[in-house]
């Protein structure tokens, strides 16, 4: 059943930590709009892999349930902060 709930926080959290993480770098990147995209891009597809294997090195379910909504949440900020709308 934990490796259930792991997996369940592992794959939208992960994704959207990873959607997220990669619209903040373009966003805040002092680059072309071009350049921040792919960066952003790059960013995400490395950093969704570490999320999911980390959603496994985690010692409890609450901790990575907290540490992935922190994580989002302060993306969010970020995201909006630097005038981002959805």
């Amino acid at each position: 059943m934990n490796v259930a709930l792991r997996t369940l926080v592992a794959l939208p959290g992960g994704y959207g930590l990873a959607s997220l993480g990669g619209v903040v770098l373009g966003l805040w990147l002092p680059l072309s709009r071009a350049e921040s995209a792919m960066a952003g891009t790059l960013s995400g597809l490395l950093l969704w892999p570490i999320v999911f294997i980390a959603a496994f090195g985690v010692s409890s379910l609450r901790r990575l349930v907290l540490g992935v909504a922190t994580c989002m949440g302060t993306f969010i900020l970020m995201a909006f902060t630097a005038g981002w709308r959805p």
